[in-house]
């Protein structure tokens, strides 16, 4: 088993060996379950949210082992990038490879708690969104990309919102271990693309869009066509990334 924690959370090194076995007797609440698992612990006064990836197959067995960082560990690098870059993510406490017989086979990625409510309620799932909200996440999304980031599933859920007090909104973005980095703006093919996980609600991601495009003094009509286009590819599967 290999285990890397980061220097703050040294102290707590005894608890997080432990983490994988805390996982298998179910302890902790739950917080997701479906292909992954998130599960919420607490110890000496510490918050610990655990994710423990799904069991990889023998081809990504060996990938993982010999060719290729595992999903746990570049969530736990790519949380450090985020911050880096200026973008708020969970911070990155631990992440833990399981092996056997040499071989990878399950990934835990544990950061600290935050709070935040997911985009997708407040915009995809009402019939009437918010289009202050609408346009503070287009803005999000060419701030990232104005610092070479295109995270790597850009759904609304991993966009976490808090509203202040006078109005404006500010984001937390989590799952962010697909993401791809790129010194200055990605290329605008890059950035168009990389929109197209974040809604099949087609007048929201068109609004989206335009904002977006507007942000970024394109011309709107244009991109907007352009986007659709990349979205119906997506959702036939005929997208290469």
């Amino acid at each position: 088993m290999k285990i890397e924690i980061a220097d703050a959370y040294l102290p707590y090194k005894a608890f997080i060996e432990t983490i994988p076995q805390r996982m298998v007797r179910g302890e902790g609440d739950v917080l997701y379950q479906e292909r992954n698992e998130v599960r919420r612990m607490e110890h000496d006064g510490q918050v610990f949210i655990v994710k423990r990836f799904k069991r990889v197959n023998i081809v990504q067995q060996v990938v993982y082992t010999f060719f290729r960082p595992t999903k746990a560990a570049r969530a736990f690098r790519f949380a450090a990038e985020f911050r880096k870059r200026g973008i708020v993510t969970p911070h990155e406490m631990a992440y833990i490879e399981q092996k056997e017989h040499g071989l990878f086979t399950t990934g835990y990625f544990i950061s600290e708690e935050v709070t935040g409510h997911e985009s997708h309620l407040a915009l995809r799932e009402v019939k009437e969104y918010d289009p202050r909200l609408a346009d503070a996440v287009a803005q999000q999304v060419v701030f990232m990309h104005s610092k070479g980031v295109l995270h790597g599933d850009l759904n609304l859920s991993n966009f976490l919102y808090e509203q202040q007090a006078d109005g404006s909104f500010s984001f937390t973005m989590i799952d962010v271990n697909r993401s791809h980095f790129t010194d200055g703006w990605p290329t605008d093919e890059q950035c168009l693309r990389n929109m197209v996980r974040m809604t099949h609600r087609r007048d929201l991601y068109e609004d989206l869009v335009r904002r977006y495009a507007q942000k970024r003094g394109w011309d709107i009509e244009a991109t907007t066509k352009n986007a659709l286009r990349l979205l119906d590819q997506f959702e036939n599967r005929k997208l290469k990334w």
